[in-house]
Parts: structure tokens; sequence; C-alpha cells
């Protein structure tokens, strides 16, 4: 496994999708703080106050990345890239005689998860350092309360709240990939189904009053109400209430959205591992 893991990662550190798509974030969000010291600096403009929540809330913005659609869409075209590749580059028929297929899998689910890893936290370092120095160089006033223990638990917090959109968007998408073995029609399943996702949990108390039979289960079963519950205890430690007609509420405990996210993690993973391992590579 952990010689798979190696060379799945020498692999991918070197292609153009993983400087693309991974080390975007903190390549990408350095100049845009770069940029806006230099343009602070320049317009002379007076200083401003902050909080302390909205100051901890701003170098802690690359955890939100997973966790909105634009976010999730660019890590699935990434995943399409690492599990649906190798048909594309018709190497699988190459490495698979040589190693376990759950292996194979298994360091690339791992590669994922620690090149994401390294890149948002890479970015959440640059952007803390990006946001105090634009406040030392433009005179902005740094909060009183700004300590190590604050920043780690508003980092910690974000980080969590990332991990379980992250997880279900790596999940689905590698299964679409192995079972379609393509790039391009792995990220479309990707983007249809986050639309998908997307459009029941922002319009569903909206279309129940015409599909009542359809949407109430699917709010329930998809996970983008449970994804958003789950934001809402961990920032807020509370439910998040959602509204239908009739008098209906959508408000769960944490267990229960911990659970039906867990399920379209660990579905997927397992499925993958299943139609890879029962797939003629030849």
């Amino acid at each position: 496994m952990l010689d798979a893991l190696s060379a799945e990662l020498l692999k991918l550190r070197r292609h153009k999708a993983t400087w693309s798509l991974v080390w975007l974030y903190p390549i990408g969000f350095t100049l845009i703080f770069l940029i806006g010291i230099i343009v602070g600096v320049a317009g002379g403009d007076a200083p401003e106050q902050q909080s302390l929540p909205e100051w901890l809330e701003n170098t802690a913005f690359a955890w939100y990345v997973p966790r909105n659609s634009v976010g999730r869409v660019m890590i699935a075209a990434y995943v399409a890239v690492v599990f649906a590749g190798e048909y594309g580059w018709n190497t699988w028929k190459l490495i698979v005689p040589h190693r376990s297929r759950g292996a194979l899998i298994g360091a690339k689910y791992a590669a994922v998860l620690i090149l994401f890893a390294l890149a948002f936290l890479a970015t959440a370092l640059f952007s803390t350092l990006g946001i105090w120095t634009d406040s030392v160089a433009t005179g902005d006033t740094i909060p009183a309360g700004v300590t190590a223990g604050a920043l780690l638990g508003e980092h910690g917090q974000g980080a969590l709240a990332a991990l379980p959109p992250f997880a279900v968007t790596v999940a689905c998408v590698s299964l679409a990939a192995i079972l379609t073995r393509s790039t391009i029609a792995a990220l479309v399943i990707a983007i249809v189904l986050i639309s998908i996702e997307q459009l029941i949990f922002s319009f569903g108390p909206i279309l129940s009053m015409r599909f009542p039979a359809i949407v109430w289960p699917l709010y329930h079963a998809l996970p983008g109400y449970h994804l958003a519950n789950l934001f809402e205890w961990i920032g807020e430690a509370k439910a998040l209430s959602v509204e239908f007609p009739a008098g209906r509420t959508v408000s769960l405990g944490w267990t229960t959205s911990l659970a039906v996210v867990t399920a379209w993690i660990v579905v997927p993973a397992a499925a993958t591992f299943a139609a890879f391992r029962r797939q003629d590579i030849n």
C-alpha cells in the first residue's frame, strides 16, 4: 500500500491537473492577498476596524472552498482525472498485474486526501499571514483577542466543516470515474449530481408544493440539507430548520445528518472498490 501511495504521489505531484486544480488554491490566494496589500497601501484608504469574528473568519476562507458548489465541482474535476485518467492513458494494464487492486484504489483516495490537505493547509497559512500583513501594512486595527488558540479554533472548525462535502464529492466522483472510465463523463455526472442536490436543498419548500411525494423524501435522502445541517451544528451548535408548506419543518439532529452523510461516503467508496476488483482492464 505504501509503495502504491508513493508511486501515486510521485505521478500526481508533477501532473498539470495538480497545478491547476490543487496548487491553484495556495498560489492563487497568495497572489490575491499580495495584490490587495499593494492596492491598499497605494490607495491610502482610511484604516478599517474589524471585529474579532470577522477577522478570524477572513483568515479561514480557504476552508469554505469545499462547502460551495463551484469549489466542489473543481474538486470533482481533479478526482475525475485521478481515477479515470488511467483509462485514457491506457496505463492500468501495466500497473494492475503487479499490485493489489484494492491497494491501487486506496492509494488514489489517500493521494487525493493528502494533496488537498496540504493545499488547504498552505492556503490557510498564507491567508492568515496575508490578512495580518495587510492589517499591518495598511494600518488596519488587528482586533484584540487574536491568539494562536483563537486561530487554531477557527481553522479547526473550518476544516471540520469542509471535510464532509469534500469526502462526499470524492466518493461519488470516484465511483462515476471507475464505472464510466471517462474523465469527462465523471465530471458531467458530478456537475449534474451537485446541481440536483443544490436545487432540491435551495428550492425544496417551493418545489414540494407541486411535487410533495418526490421532493420531501429527496430532501431527506440527498446530502444537501444534511451537509448544511452539519455546518450549522459545527458553527452554531443547533439544527438547521427549514420550513415546508402545510406546517412541516425539517430540523434534524447532528447524528441523523452525520449518518446520512456517512452513507453517501461509505457506499460509493465501497462500490468503487468492488467495481474495480471485478473490472476487465484488458
